[in-house]
């Protein structure tokens, strides 16, 4: 029977990567989304759900549990909010509610049921900002630090249970968002070690690990996707 997860984020480039690989590798993939395009057939199940709605997407989490165990949970939902800091308004509710809170509030829903299942994985996209900081992104690389201490954090607390959580970090990676930025793009890769940024399809890999057989001694860990580029600064 195939294994439950769910995926935050299903209807961006990054989440549909995760999806098509995830599904092909016998995943049964509920995805939640705020909408979805037509046709998304790597979804076993579509849930239209605002995150950032904090009772709503409690009972959306509770609804689909109610149908059985989940053994994978990947957060993958995220919203940036670019320019310099002291410019800004101070309104970053929104950010924090999608970046970090959400993310929090699944892995409180999910993993007893991951507990009771005797074991599962948690997934945490943050991003190489969260370690080495971005200029214009202030408040965005704090959701992601903070989403990356609550990730080693619960690592520990659960890890007895067979649950582990682990963050997978990706670096620049080119998306139609990205498009209208191809210049900045072109610069990055030029950067990175492995003269490329990454694509979608490279973060979902990433996932794919962390949710399988090859990791089931991993946790609290992260994996930077980002051909060497944070590495090198």
């Amino acid at each position: 029977m195939s294994r439950r997860v769910i995926l935050t984020g299903a209807a961006g480039a990054i989440g549909a990567a995760i999806a098509a690989l995830l599904a092909a590798r016998d995943w049964q993939v509920i995805g939640i989304d705020r909408a979805f395009p037509d046709g998304a057939p790597a979804l076993a199940e579509q849930v239209a759900q605002d995150i950032a709605d904090a009772p709503g997407y409690r009972a959306a989490l509770e609804r689909i549990l109610a149908d059985g165990p989940v053994h994978g949970l990947v957060n993958c939902a995220g919203i940036a909010q670019v320019g310099r800091f002291l410019d800004q308004e101070p309104r970053w509710d929104l950010l924090v509610a999608v970046n970090l809170t959400a993310a929090i509030q699944a892995c409180h829903a999910v993993v007893p049921s991951m507990i009771a299942a005797g074991g599962g994985s948690v997934v945490n996209i943050i991003s190489d900002s969260a370690r080495a900081g971005a200029a214009g992104e202030a408040v965005y690389s704090a959701t992601k630090g903070g989403l990356a201490a609550f990730t080693r954090s619960l690592a520990q607390e659960v890890g007895r249970f067979g649950v582990r959580v682990n963050n997978v970090s990706p670096g620049p990676v080119r998306t139609p968002m990205s498009a209208a930025h191809g210049d900045v793009m072109d610069k990055l890769a030029a950067k990175t070690p492995m003269k490329r940024v990454a694509e979608a399809v490279d973060i979902a890999g990433a996932v794919a690990f962390f949710l399988g057989e090859d990791s089931t001694f991993v946790t609290g860990q992260t994996l930077s996707v980002s051909g060497g580029l944070t590495m090198v600064g």
